[in-house]
């Protein structure tokens, strides 16, 4: 990039940021401006309730956003920014009681106040706060804004983020950090993809060979010295407590029938056949769990249980079901899949992945969770009201349409424009490239492009970005893929359609690249054009 074309690109993105009364992402639902300045100095007062967790924080982050010492209010005490119920907001604000995880911010001369009816809307008041005093006109021991009133609650309640965690794994620190960068955007679901054909991430008790062999090695590394890399139940009880603290709801997928090789390596006894790549004989022989195995079906089922143990608050197990055609060449060699056929009738493979999608669910259901699949499962005749199917491949717009009208509950992440594995920008080189490449601003407009009866959208639970990790070794790799995409999707699935403003969105951009990188996240800057991280 030339210096000419830098320096006006941050010229408009510094106009553009100025020109807004409050520079906040995702966009809230309503701003209304009104007359004076609202000035808090150093050592204020600060309320904050017993129910935001965790507590202790909030002080050190409100002065890091406002730039000095905020003080805890002792009883009785003058507050400076204060957390309220959404019974105490006056009738004279003119604005209407918040719900869920809505909130309303009231700024007056000397006081910021948030108030809620729940603890998610406290905490997204919480985030908006922040964002709120981080752009305030500073002064020496002092900042300054615009009086005001600003309303909010979002578009959808779904709004996602997925890490496979099989082809390259993340630990502990850096799914903290992910989890951070999700609450200041709004994000509340981690949809976490644990196991895969590359490795089992998952400890589970009563299959210890699941994490000391299927925990082996990664998409770039197969050798039999390679690290076992996998998280045990303590770090992922560590990992949920993090993220309930910051309103994330963790949705564990466990893959099957398909993408299976790690679980199969560990216990052969389960295999259901696969196919091999010609220059990567190792990919993926054994990629499927044999369907019919009666013995298979009770070691599935376990797993499934002692998942649902593990993660009580995630009201959804995603069992993949995805691409399962890759590796079922050898099913009709299988006794107990011909026992199946002939006692069911069944004719054709598809029916026999139909067959085992239902049970699986069925066992999803009865430990009182809802079954989440990838769209190949919309016409599996699953119970609609105990499933969810997730919409990704952008180009079957008719499996959306299908799932929608046999009365499926769903999740929009088709690849474009939500696959962060696919190219950001013309100039990157190494990622996807199916049909075109994924940049931020396609991901910010995204679903208003998506034609669907409006008869339908109560049916969208809301968005998810997927970040597959084949070519993403490394935590930078990573980090370089998914951020800032994931702020456009944090905007895209909070604020309404005739809300956005793509503008006023890549303004605000330099400062949350900025923010990003200061907590430990190394962000791609699409506006100055940082160089591309590769492997």
């Amino acid at each position: 990039m030339s210096t000419l074309r830098a320096i006006g690109l941050l010229f408009f993105c510094l106009t553009t940021l100025s020109a807004q009364p409050y520079a906040i992402t995702p966009k809230p639902a309503e701003i209304r401006l009104d007359e004076g300045k609202c000035t808090i100095g150093s050592g204020a007062f600060v309320h904050a309730r017993d129910t935001m967790d965790p507590r202790a924080s909030i002080f050190a982050k409100l002065s890091e956003a406002a730039g000095f010492a905020l003080k805890m209010a002792p009883a009785d005490a003058s507050c400076a920014i204060q957390f309220l119920s959404a019974d105490m907001l006056a009738s004279s604000s003119k604005a209407t009681k918040p719900q869920g995880e809505g909130y309303v911010i009231w700024i007056r001369e000397t006081t910021i106040n948030a108030y809620a009816a729940t603890p998610a809307g406290h905490f997204n008041a919480q985030q908006t706060v922040l964002q709120l005093l981080e752009g305030a006109k500073k002064t020496k021991g002092s900042l300054t804004l615009p009086c005001g009133l600003i309303e909010d609650s979002p578009r959808f309640a779904w709004r996602g983020f997925m890490l496979d965690e099989s082809r390259h794994f993340t630990g502990v620190d850096g799914v903290k950090r992910i989890l951070d960068a999700m609450a200041r955007y709004k994000l509340n679901r981690f949809h976490w993809h644990l196991t895969d054909s590359p490795g089992w991430r998952i400890e589970i008790k009563k299959y210890p060979k699941l994490t000391s062999i299927g925990g082996r090695g990664s998409e770039t590394n197969r050798s039999p010295d390679a690290p076992v890399e996998f998280y045990t139940q303590e770090q992922i009880r560590e990992i949920l407590a993090y993220a309930k603290e910051r309103h994330i709801t963790v949705i564990p997928e466990i893959d099957m029938p398909g993408h299976a090789d790690a679980a199969v390596l560990a216990y052969p006894e389960h295999d259901g056949g696969g196919f091999t790549k010609k220059d990567a004989p190792d990919k993926w022989p054994h990629f499927t769990f044999n369907p019919a195995k009666p013995e298979t079906l009770a070691f599935l089922k376990d797993i499934l249980t002692e998942v649902s143990q593990l993660f009580p608050d995630a009201g959804v197990i995603h069992f993949g079901g995805d691409e399962v055609h890759f590796g079922w060449k050898k099913w009709p060699e299988l006794p107990e899949v011909q026992a199946l056929m002939k006692r069911e009738g069944f004719t054709e493979l598809p029916e026999i992945e139909r067959w085992f999608n239902q049970k699986i669910a069925s066992d999803i259901n009865e430990l009182g969770l809802t079954a989440a699949g990838w769209d190949e499962i919309a016409d599996d005749g699953l119970d609609v009201e105990k499933t969810l199917v997730f919409w990704w491949r952008h180009d079957k717009v008719n499996v959306l349409q299908q799932a929608l009208e046999s009365g499926h509950q769903v999740v929009l992440c088709p690849r474009r424009p939500l696959y962060f594995d696919f190219l950001q920008d013309e100039s990157h080189k190494v990622g996807r490239r199916w049909g075109g490449i994924v940049p931020i601003e396609d991901t910010y407009r995204f679903p208003d492009s998506l034609e669907i009866d409006a008869k339908f959208w109560p049916q969208v639970q809301g968005l998810q970005a997927c970040l597959w990790t084949e070519a993403a070794a490394t935590q930078a790799r990573r980090d370089f893929l998914t951020w800032p995409r994931l702020i456009a999707v944090g905007e895209a699935s909070w604020t309404a359609a005739d809300n956005k403003d793509l503008d006023e969105f890549m303004g605000i951009i330099p400062r949350e690249v900025a923010w990003l990188r200061a907590h430990g996240i190394a962000a791609w800057d699409p506006i100055e054009k940082s160089p591309e991280v590769t492997e």
